[in-house]
């Protein structure tokens, strides 16, 4: 089944939700970092819940998230859009076996995020983070940072098959909108956490049902509107050109000594991991457009 990604709002209840199915996007990706299961599991649920994040934003503009954190794990950064393309990349890419979260993540994290129109950044912001989880992480941050009281939850599976390693990746998201009753969201957010909406993400099935099990016993429900978004895919938009800015960011001692050697330098994209091969001649226009 492909890759799907939806957005709309419960009637009556004043509750935004996104939800996707982000299997074969989360596939490419993890195969193409060469992620083991820790570092697979963590980048995939990220990722998915950046879509989320980005489902609901206006048409055009991308939302840049990136975490830090202290423990084994160092750094997550997914760039997606509200067309439903998205690249991501995590650091290290191979974890290992981990003992217990703290080991993982370490006590305190930063999630940063920025939310750019063609190129140009249209809003900002950091926080710290402490839930030892990407996917709450990034809904803490929205309830602090953004103040729009927020739930995620994200599930992944796996294949014992390193051509095929994940069985299938799936999220939702709910946000308060302004005239919410906050105890109300509250009972909707913690129903994200019953066996039978997490039985629910754990296998492919139509949002329908999932949205059932969030809005059990509401009175106030009156059914729900929905909206099917672009098709989530992985796209990374590097060239030969944009590794210029990359090698733009070296500095002078650096560069002499690229050029003292006069050998090619290879610029790997961490996005997509392709390789550029860049003459002393590529290098030195480079550096000159800094100067035009």
């Amino acid at each position: 089944m492909n890759d799907r990604l939806y957005k709309g709002h419960f009637k009556g209840l004043d509750v935004a939700f996104s939800c996707a199915l982000t299997t074969q996007t989360v596939n490419d990706i993890v195969i193409r970092h060469n992620c083991d299961p820790v570092a697979a599991h963590i980048l995939g649920r990220a990722l998915t819940g950046a879509l989320l994040s980005a489902a609901i934003l206006p048409e055009d503009n991308r939302l840049n998230v990136c975490w830090k954190y202290k423990g084994a794990l160092k750094t997550i950064v997914t760039d997606a859009g509200a067309d439903g393309t998205v690249r991501a990349f995590i650091s290290p890419a191979q974890i290992g076996e981990i003992e217990d979260m703290t080991a993982l993540y370490g006590d305190l994290g930063d999630l940063q995020t920025v939310v750019s129109l063609d190129g140009k950044i249209l809003n900002s912001g950091t926080a710290p983070v402490s839930l030892q989880d990407a996917v709450k992480d990034l809904a803490y941050y929205h309830c602090i940072s953004d103040q729009v009281e927020t739930g995620m939850s994200a599930m992944i599976g796996f294949n014992a098959d390193p051509e095929n390693p994940v069985s299938i990746c799936q999220g939702w998201m709910v946000q308060a909108l302004p005239d919410c009753d906050l105890e109300r969201f509250d009972r909707i957010r913690s129903r994200m956490e019953d066996p039978a909406f997490r039985d629910l993400l754990a296998n492919v099935s139509v949002p329908e049902k999932a949205a059932a099990v969030l809005v059990a016993d509401e009175p106030a429900f009156g059914g729900f509107y929905m909206e099917e978004c672009s098709e989530p895919r992985f796209t990374c938009p590097c060239n030969k050109e944009k590794m210029g800015a990359v090698i733009r960011t070296l500095p002078i001692p650096e560069r002499m000594e690229i050029v003292r050697k006069n050998e090619p330098l290879t610029v790997q994209c961490q996005f997509c991991n392709e390789q550029y091969v860049l003459s002393i001649k590529d290098c030195i226009a480079a550096w000159n457009e800094k100067l035009k």
